[in-house]
């Protein structure tokens, strides 16, 4: 009865540590990027880093309305299994204003 309860609490155990691996939320990061934001729904980083915009109303404003500008963003970085990073944008401002 013993041997059971200890391979059910390592498998509780190791279940738990793979969720947390695969879970996205966990894997979420914040940060701010200063890039410009070019025609593709993309922001250029000033390091060459691309990122790609989530689809959300924060995110389409960027993309959408200041296409060639500077922006400094703030948001949630993911990656995606084939190795993009997307922001999902809960802030921004436009450093290029006309």
């Amino acid at each position: 009865m013993k041997r059971k309860r200890s391979i059910f609490a390592v498998s509780v155990i190791v279940f738990l540590m793979v969720s947390m691996f695969l879970s996205t939320n966990v894997l979420c990061e914040e940060i701010t990027v200063k890039g410009k934001v070019n025609d593709n729904y993309q922001i250029i980083a000033e390091d060459g880093q691309i990122y790609e915009v989530a689809d959300t109303d924060k995110g389409n404003e960027v993309v959408l309305q200041y296409i060639g500008k500077t922006v400094k963003v703030s948001g949630t970085i993911q990656e995606s299994n084939g190795g993009e990073k997307i922001i999902t944008v809960t802030s921004y401002e436009v450093k290029d204003i006309e």
